[in-house]
């Protein structure tokens, strides 16, 4: 026993071959000798092997998204139902029964979306998946002599990196960092650091904060010129000073001086555009801009029109008041110099540089298209296209004339 107490792994042997002499003699142990190919036993089942499936990874990783909204209308305030925005990652999107649509963007890099709808100019947009403004896009009609649009050039491979202070030093979160004269925006985070997709090697930035209850233009800056050290990657921003801003504020109002909600303003200036949209009352705000001069322009509204107004902003908030003036479509006659109907030209009305109606006189030179005292117009010839130059314009006659000299 000394010995065995000395072995104790003869003492498990043995436990072992007790505890199995103990199961085969109950019969829940057996031994079953199949030759190769025999027939297994009823209560046996044997089962082929599982073929081993290598899952191959995918090739390209999907990038992290945002979703961002906006709306389309035409030059004349109309809404675009079933306009079609085409991002360049992910599936087409089409405005509802408002005008609006949301899409799909990958964050952190340029995003190129080309918007179109049936007879109306396309138009490509670069823009990021954050940003302070909605995406108010306007399609002007399109004319047969219009080409069209190219894309966007190759977005470089360029982010850059920096930091935000106020006018104490300490870091400005919630900031909005725009590359100025593009839709390319970063916001600061607690400390201050924002990031960006670059549109290009050399950029200026610009910093936009909204006013609070101490600071009612909120903050602003605006960089020197950078160039970008290298054509890829990530890099080192210089740091941005914020100062005390300045804003601009007025209502929106209709012919008849009733405020209008919803309607998007535009504000721009030094390569900066910035859009909001009234609220309630027709009130608009746009805050966090640097001195110096800027035109602010409404959105055309269900036929009525907005004339661009001029502003020198130099002081903390300046009042800007706006107010759209209906244009409605009218019959316009065309003729030459000589009195002539121009048959069959094709004509197209300009309001405050924008586009409002493009349609084809018939054989007696009327043609109906909106217009007013204001409009411009570019004529062409009905079979090539060709320019015709615009003589005169009596808005005043019945109906209205326009004479222009044939090509």
């Amino acid at each position: 026993m000394s010995s065995i107490l000395r072995r104790p792994s003869l003492a498990v042997a043995a436990w072992a071959a007790l505890v199995l002499g103990l199961f085969a003699l109950r019969g829940d142990l057996g031994i079953v000798l199949r030759a190769k190919g025999q027939a297994t036993a009823e209560n046996v089942v044997v089962r082929d092997p599982e073929p081993v499936v290598v899952r191959r990874r995918d090739a390209a990783v999907r990038l992290p998204r945002a979703i961002r909204s906006g709306r389309v209308v035409d030059s004349m305030g109309y809404l675009l139902v079933g306009a079609e925005v085409v991002p360049e990652v992910g599936d087409p999107v089409r405005t509802d029964s408002e005008g609006r649509f949301t899409v799909e963007l990958v964050a952190a890099r340029t995003n190129d979306l080309l918007v179109r709808a049936e007879g109306r100019q396309k138009k490509w947009l670069r823009t990021t998946a954050i940003g302070p403004d909605p995406l108010a896009i306007t399609l002007p009609p399109s004319a047969p002599w219009d080409g069209a649009p190219s894309p966007p050039p190759s977005a470089p491979h360029l982010r850059g990196e920096g930091l935000v202070h106020g006018p104490d030093g300490r870091p400005l979160a919630n900031a909005f960092v725009n590359a100025v004269g593009s839709d390319c925006w970063g916001r600061t985070d607690d400390i201050g650091r924002y990031e960006l997709p670059l549109p290009s090697a050399s950029v200026t930035f610009a910093v936009f904060q909204a006013g609070g209850a101490n600071n009612v233009g909120g903050f602003a800056a605006r960089s020197r010129p950078f160039v970008a050290p290298r054509p890829r990657g990530i890099v080192p921003l210089p740091d941005l000073m914020a100062e005390a801003g300045h804003a601009i504020r007025g209502t929106l109002r209709d012919a008849h001086g009733a405020p209008v909600a919803g309607v998007p303003v535009e504000v721009r200036g030094g390569g900066v555009r910035r859009l909001v949209e009234t609220g309630s009352g027709g009130a608009f705000a746009v805050e966090g801009l640097v001195s110096g001069p800027y035109v602010v322009e409404p959105f055309a509204h269900r036929g009525a029109v907005g004339k661009p107004v001029a502003v020198q902003i130099a002081r903390e908030s300046l009042a800007c008041d706006l107010q759209l003036q209906t244009v409605a479509e009218a019959v316009l006659r065309v003729v030459d110099e000589a009195g002539a109907a121009a048959a069959e030209v094709w004509v197209a009305s300009s309001l405050f540089g924008r586009r409002r109606g493009v349609a084809q006189a018939d054989t007696a030179g009327m043609v109906r298209v909106p217009f007013s005292s204001a409009s411009e117009f570019d004529v062409r010839a009905g079979d090539n296209y060709a320019r015709c130059v615009v003589r005169s314009f009596d808005a005043a006659a019945d109906p209205a004339t326009l004479v222009i000299a044939q090509p």
